[in-house]
């Protein structure tokens, strides 16, 4: 990695811990692992689910953080951005990222409740259909922040840049989909 990237790489792992309060970092494996979809995961004190488990809060949190990072690595590296530009590009990212994590999280619980009904639970059985609009509107309405974000960072941008710039929001989308980044779950629709 080149100097360059490695200190944005510090200066955005800085801030993103400081901001949210973060315990520590966790290892590639773990985040890799961490990322995979589960809904119904027990969600009590001990289980994968709860508070400090890897689908709790606190492992959502941790992929968020992930992920942006990975974002803001990728598309400083990619548009070969000044350390003051990344860190712009940073504050850009987690605008966005506080936009669409009520939607994945609104998306996350209409999974669990469809996983719910799915094993015979008839509370959930009662609300499938309006989780199914759920889903399907949370992902209408994360193509149109990605969009979004694709408009916003291009602003100015030569054609060249903007190229690059599409192909690493593509290539991001993609690892976060296969469980690299800060996704909640696979298939969220939306990216590039």
């Amino acid at each position: 990695m080149k100097v360059k990237n490695m200190v944005v790489a510090a200066v955005v792992a800085v801030s993103a811990f400081s901001f949210a309060g973060d315990k520590g970092p966790s290892t590639a494996a773990a985040a890799s692992k961490e990322a995979k979809f589960r809904p119904g995961a027990e969600d009590g004190p001990g289980g994968p689910g709860g508070p400090g488990g890897p689908f709790g809060p606190e492992g959502r949190e941790r992929r968020e953080r992930q992920g942006r990072m990975m974002m803001v690595l990728g598309i400083s590296e990619a548009l070969e951005l000044s350390d003051v530009d990344a860190l712009k590009l940073s504050d850009k990212i987690k605008a966005f990222e506080d936009r669409r994590k009520p939607i994945h999280e609104a998306m996350f619980e209409s999974m669990k409740s469809l996983k719910a009904a799915a094993e015979g639970d008839a509370t959930a059985a009662a609300q499938v259909d309006a989780n199914v609009q759920k889903i399907l509107d949370g992902r209408t309405q994360m193509a149109a922040l990605d969009k979004d974000v694709y408009n916003q960072l291009a602003a100015g941008l030569s054609p060249q840049k903007r190229a690059k710039l599409a192909l690493v929001l593509g290539h991001l989308h993609r690892e976060m989909q296969r469980g690299g980044g800060g996704g909640e779950f696979k298939g969220h629709g939306g990216g590039f």
